[in-house]
């Protein structure tokens, strides 16, 4: 059995652009369909469309270029050529625009499903199902019901069509709370206005990010200054992972040259690009590789951290080991930042005060002007004790707060 998705992109807008290919945040409402769908288990994607113009030609080859199969379908005889009797294909609606928990949910194997929601004004642009209910954008059908449809004389629109068969044989409901649209965790994007508003809204509704005072209070507030610039093109995602692994191998290449203070602020625009990395996945439906790129460069990061004395000193003119204060220090900071990190993965949904915790940015940020001024050897002192304070510190308030 395998899934295959039926993803809606005829549908024009009134400048004669097709819905599908409305661009949120620097990605088209198809390509973050593929992904999510990608996610879940699809690897053929059957596009519906009227006509396919070069824009929409192009989108295709890009999601090509993923490792999924992508093939126009414009009728249901050309969809059943695609499926064999025990295929299950997830309908998509034009121009949806859904989170990952959703389409892990149509696509859970069983009978048909359909993602349905109360009829309100924030659901209008969803197709009707009954009296109460609206459709949520997602159902998933089997192979019978395409080629019943493929069999049917007459023009028929295959979407709206094949849904209407799912209500007629009982398929399952799964219920969404219209209060998701206005969140805008799902919506149907009938123009690019709309698309504007739901980037604006989430903009303004993303995280500062995840564990640590660097991070939390500081990086990520200036990359959120600058979001409606980075979100704009598609290059921006596409390129901030070579050039901030780029950074942070230069970062390495400055302290064995023996340029301690150069390193450590080329590091804090290093820490500065994994905080966009981590703002772009906000927005952006995300691989699995994608993840695992982020994950490699932080621990190189950290890494470097903790053997910076070494590279410095080995790297220097006369090659001689790091005093003894920084050698043994700085290990005991990483490993702070470490123990730091597992306890706020450990903690699971009781996550609180997070930001209190120490990270590498924190650290590059008091080291860069620490070396500059030549008393690094304190500064090497200082922050594991500090780190340690702000764990112990983020322990009792976070115990209080459960207590209560």
């Amino acid at each position: 059995m395998a899934l295959i998705a039926l993803v809606g992109a005829s549908e024009t807008l009134s400048d004669g652009g097709l819905r599908a290919l409305v661009t949120v945040a620097g990605e088209t409402l198809l390509e973050r369909q593929a992904a999510r769908l990608a996610d879940v288990g699809v690897t053929h994607l059957a596009v519906a469309v009227a006509a396919v113009p070069a824009e929409l030609l192009t989108t295709c080859d890009r999601i090509r270029r993923r490792g999924m199969k992508v093939t126009p379908v414009r009728e249901a005889a050309d969809l059943v050529a695609l499926v064999e009797p025990d295929d299950r294909i997830i309908l998509v609606a034009d121009g949806l625009r859904a989170g990952g928990t959703h389409y892990a949910a149509i696509a859970k194997p069983g009978s048909p499903a359909i993602l349905v929601t109360g009829d309100t004004m924030l659901t209008q642009g969803f197709e009707r199902i009954d009296a109460t209910r609206r459709w949520g954008g997602l159902a998933a059908i089997s192979q019978p019901m395409v080629a019943e449809l493929a069999a049917m004389p007459g023009e028929w629109d295959m979407m709206l069509t094949l849904l209407r068969m799912a209500v007629q044989s009982g398929a399952r409901r799964l219920y969404c709370e219209p209060a998701l649209f206005e969140q805008g965790e799902i919506a149907i994007v009938v123009d690019r206005p709309t698309a504007a508003l739901i980037e604006q809204s989430s903009l303004q509704q993303v995280e500062y990010g995840g564990m640590g005072l660097g991070r939390s209070a500081i990086m990520m507030p200036l990359v959120r200054l600058a979001g409606p610039l980075l979100v704009k093109s598609p290059k921006t995602a596409r390129y901030l992972p070579y050039i901030t692994a780029l950074l942070w191998v230069a970062v390495a290449a400055l302290a064995a040259s023996g340029l301690a203070a150069a390193g450590a602020l080329v590091a804090i625009v290093g820490g500065l690009c994994l905080a966009a990395m981590r703002f772009l996945s906000a927005f952006r439906a995300e691989s699995a590789a994608q993840d695992r790129v982020r994950d490699v460069i932080r621990t190189f990061g950290w890494a470097v951290l903790g053997f910076y004395p070494w590279l410095v000193s080995l790297g220097g003119p006369d090659h001689l080991m790091p005093r003894f204060s920084e050698a043994a220090l700085a290990p005991c900071l990483a490993a702070a930042i470490l123990l730091a990190r597992w306890l706020y993965e450990d903690s699971g949904e009781k996550r609180r005060f997070h930001w209190l915790l120490p990270d590498t940015d924190q650290a590059w940020i008091m080291l860069a002007p620490a070396l500059i001024f030549d008393i690094s050897t304190l500064m090497f002192a200082i922050l594991p004790l500090l780190a340690l304070l702000q764990i112990l510190l983020w322990l009792r308030l976070a115990r209080r707060r459960e207590a209560r």
